[in-house]
This record gives structure tokens, C-alpha cells and sequence, in this order.
């Protein structure tokens, strides 16, 4: 049986490997976010990554049962990918513990044989019309218990112990994508605030602890699910080489950070977007 945390980790360190920020996903209008063409249910969390990795011009994915439903076939040579879900183990008669796993998906573009009028409705990219910043500060005023947010001063931080985020003036970034998604960056961090999800040692992080550096790719995938969200471009890439070589230490170090990291970075997203419903959910 494949251990999925390695090969993930391993899917990961490739694209660091080529110079590439994974989680830093090109933008993808809503109608052409990765999903199940079948069900129409968008992928999420490190899903949403491992997809928006691939060469696949196609939002449209399915299993290999769901392939035959529609009457198609894969083409010769074509492996697919794995995504995984996670699911409730039955340790002992009270106790319960999530396990990892995982099923197979295949590309529309790696199939042949599906009639057209069973393909999705897919508006041509430069008819989908949308205003990036709108959409944005929709989800900044939507975050209904989130921090304050102040401008002033040459650097952006969340401040635990004041509950604020602190942002340099719009005016000093270069663009408008790079200052929401610098923003976003700060909302993912405030969600780990005691009083929202408390993500444990959120209040007493170090700089450069290990901590620290989980807490960071969190934010940082976190700015990432939200700007595909709002509908721009991830503009803060932080491709150095010293940022790459430290991502890629710390993942052949510990094949389990990226999917726990994505998996707490899709929930501070899912809080910023419906606060009340995730804190319902939680309790």
C-alpha cells in the first residue's frame, strides 16, 4: 500500500525542485476551479494544489467508474492522479481517529468516447467577467470577527497579543494583487487566534522555531486558497532560492507537513469565509 504523506511530500519537493512555489496557484476563474465533473463538487485543500500543479487545460475530473457511466474510455498510457479524503478509523469500541486516504481520479483531456452534451457548460476565459479588488474586499468585510486592520509603518504582521493586523498604506505596494494577498497572509494567521480556532502556540511563536515555520505555510497557503478565491493572482511568489532551499529541508524532513499544513490552511480559510458556520461546526 502507498504511503500517501511520502508521495505527496515527494510531488511537493519535485516542484520545489524546479523552482516552484506549489501552493502558489495560478489564477483559475470559479468556473475553472479544479472539480468532479460528475458531481460538479470543486477540489479543496491540498487536492486543490496537487491539481493546480498539472499540466490539464481541463477543470474536469472523474474516477474510473464514473469514466464508464459516461460511456468513455482512458486514453493508452494515461496513469491519472491521486487525491485523498479523510475518513473516521474505528480504533476500539469509543475511540475514533482520522486516517488518511486516497482514490483515483483521471483528466477529461485523458479520456475519449464522452458525449459532448454530457461535458459541463465552460465559458471561454475572456468571457468571465469579474473586478479582482471587489471580490477581495467582499471577503475582507465578510470576515465578521476577524481583527482589526490598520495602515502605517513598512511591514505587515498579526499581532497576537493585540488581536490586530498591521499593514503598510495601499499605496506603497506595487500592485493591488500583491497588497491583498499580502493581507490575506495576515487574516489566515489571526484565524488561529484563541478566540477563533486556537491553533495550539499561536500566541507565544518564536521567530524561527519550527512552530513558526508550520504556522507560516499555513498562512501562506491560506493567502493562496484566498486569492484563487477572489479571483487573482497569488502576487507575493517568494522564489529565492534560500526560501526554496528552506521549504524543501523541512519537507524531506517531514513527509506529514504539507497535508496537515493545507488541511489547517482550508479550515482559517473556510472561518475568514463563513466564520459562524465553522464555529458551529467545530463545537
Amino acid at each position: 500500500m502507498p504511503d500517501i504523506y511520502q508521495e505527496i511530500t515527494d510531488r511537493m519537493i519535485a516542484e520545489l525542485e524546479q523552482g516552484k512555489i506549489p501552493w502558489h496557484c495560478p489564477w483559475r476563474p470559479e468556473a475553472w476551479r479544479h472539480r468532479n465533473m460528475v458531481s460538479g463538487r470543486p477540489y479543496r485543500g491540498i487536492n486543490a494544489i496537487l491539481l493546480n500543479c498539472l499540466p490539464c487545460d481541463s477543470p474536469f475530473w472523474m474516477t474510473a467508474r464514473q469514466l464508464r457511466k459516461l460511456g468513455g474510455e482512458l486514453k493508452p498510457d494515461v496513469s491519472g492522479i491521486n487525491v485523498v479524503f479523510w475518513t473516521l478509523f474505528d480504533k476500539d469500541a469509543s475511540t475514533k481517529i482520522p486516517v488518511l486516504r486516497y482514490y483515483r481520479i483521471y483528466n477529461l483531456e485523458d479520456t475519449v468516447g464522452i458525449s459532448a452534451n454530457k461535458v459541463p457548460y465552460l465559458p471561454k476565459r475572456d468571457e468571465i467577467e469579474f473586478n479582482p479588488i471587489d471580490r477581495a474586499e467582499e471577503i475582507i468585510a465578510g470576515y465578521a470577527d476577524g481583527p482589526p486592520i490598520t495602515h502605517g509603518g513598512e511591514s505587515a504582521c498579526y499581532s497576537p497579543s493585540l488581536d490586530q493586523i498591521r499593514m503598510p498604506k495601499r499605496h506603497t505596494f506595487d500592485c493591488e494583487e500583491e497588497y491583498y494577498s499580502t493581507l490575506f497572509h495576515e487574516m489566515s494567521h489571526s484565524t488561529g487566534a484563541k478566540k477563533r480556532l486556537n491553533r495550539p502556540g499561536m500566541e507565544h511563536i518564536s521567530f524561527g522555531s519550527e512552530a513558526y515555520s508550520k504556522e507560516e505555510l499555513i498562512a501562506e497557503m491560506g493567502a493562496a486558497f484566498l486569492c484563487a478565491q477572489s479571483g487573482i493572482g497569488h502576487a507575493t511568489l517568494k522564489n529565492s532560492s534560500a526560501y526554496i532551499r528552506s521549504w524543501l529541508e523541512r519537507l524531506k524532513s517531514d513527509k506529514k507537513l504539507i497535508v496537515q499544513a493545507a488541511q489547517k490552511a482550508q479550515k482559517a480559510v473556510d472561518y475568514i469565509l463563513k466564520p459562524a458556520q465553522t464555529q458551529e461546526k467545530a463545537a
